[in-house]
């Protein structure tokens, strides 16, 4: 008897444990299946972070151009306006043929903020300031990208950020040179 009573629970707690199994690996599939299509399409906050990246990238070179009169500044600003605006209108082509992506129209919260400290800022600070941020920000950048790249299997997606990502390491090589150069000054 008192065998059958350990049998009787054993086999209570086994039959638990395997419906409990049973709802995982349901649960697994789902996650599995949702995995699968979170591979194609990367997550809101990469869609976001990109889209938000190239508008304050944008609007920070507009500033840029309206603050200084540096010519290499000038000249940067404006390459970097012309890359991060096209980006972006090829970003939201891609998006568009994800149903639940809703790029960002406008700069938000931390972004406005960003862009009211550098508008405060003049002469000499604000071109320190805004070369310092640009290459920190690029370097959140490629890591950000290179994640979604190893991610996504969309191939316009794959294009843009093997784009983006080149353009950032370039850009970041293009300081670290004219870095050297004013160190040698």
């Amino acid at each position: 008897m008192f065998l059958n009573k350990h049998f009787i629970l054993a086999f209570a707690v086994v039959s638990l444990f395997l419906s409990a199994c049973d709802t995982r690996t349901i649960e697994s599939e789902t996650n599995e299946i949702t995995y699968t299509l979170d591979r194609n399409e990367p997550s809101a906050m990469f869609w976001d972070y990109a889209a938000s990246t190239s508008m304050l990238q944008t609007e920070l070179s507009k500033l840029a151009s309206q603050k200084t009169t540096d010519t290499q500044l000038l000249a940067l600003a404006d390459s970097s306006y012309l890359h991060h605006a096209q980006a972006l209108r090829k970003l939201k082509r891609i998006a568009e043929k994800y149903k639940q992506v809703q790029l960002p129209d406008s700069l938000t919260g931390a972004d406005k903020t960003i862009i009211a400290d550098f508008t405060a800022l003049e002469g000499e600070e604000f071109k320190t300031k805004y070369l310092d941020y640009l290459k920190s920000s690029q370097r959140s950048q490629i890591d950000r990208y290179q994640e979604t790249l190893n991610e996504t299997e969309d191939p316009a997606l794959r294009e843009w950020l093997q784009h983006m990502t080149t353009y950032l390491q370039n850009q970041l090589r293009y300081y670290a040179a004219a870095d050297s150069v004013s160190e040698e000054e």
